[in-house]
């Protein structure tokens, strides 16, 4: 894979097909802190999280080593790894992986309270699904 970026990170949603979609999750104000997250982020970066994206939509596992299970109060808390700090959170609804947040990991555990703004996040855009 080059380094070049195989989707539009400015798109929403960012990939879909047949087995699950990827897009940004909302907050109440309308912001999407994941795409403002991953628009910072390098091309090489982008071209990791594409890949990862890619994978995920068209229904192949990712290892642990990428994609993981946090947890969080709800249990639905994920995480998107790229090497060797970046760290996207989402949570899944019905087909659709939703992208929180992103962060830049400095510890060996994913801070507890980046899991609560996942969290956060999740609820606030499945209430705005409710409206």
């Amino acid at each position: 894979m080059t380094n070049k970026a195989v989707i539009d990170f400015r798109n929403d949603p960012l990939v879909k097909r047949s087995c699950a979609i990827v897009a940004y999750a909302r907050r109440a104000n309308s912001s999407r802190p994941a795409k403002d997250f991953i628009e910072d982020l390098g091309k090489s970066d982008w071209a990791k999280l594409a890949k990862s994206f890619n994978y995920i939509a068209n229904g192949i596992s990712l290892n642990i080593e990428r994609f993981r299970k946090l947890g969080g109060k709800s249990g639905k808390i994920y995480e998107f790894k790229i090497y060797p700090k970046v760290r996207i959170l989402c949570f899944q609804l019905r087909k659709t992986w939703l992208l929180t947040h992103g962060f830049n990991k400095e510890t060996g555990k994913t801070p507890q309270r980046q899991i609560e703004r996942a969290e956060d996040i999740m609820k606030e855009h499945i209430s705005l699904l409710s409206q």
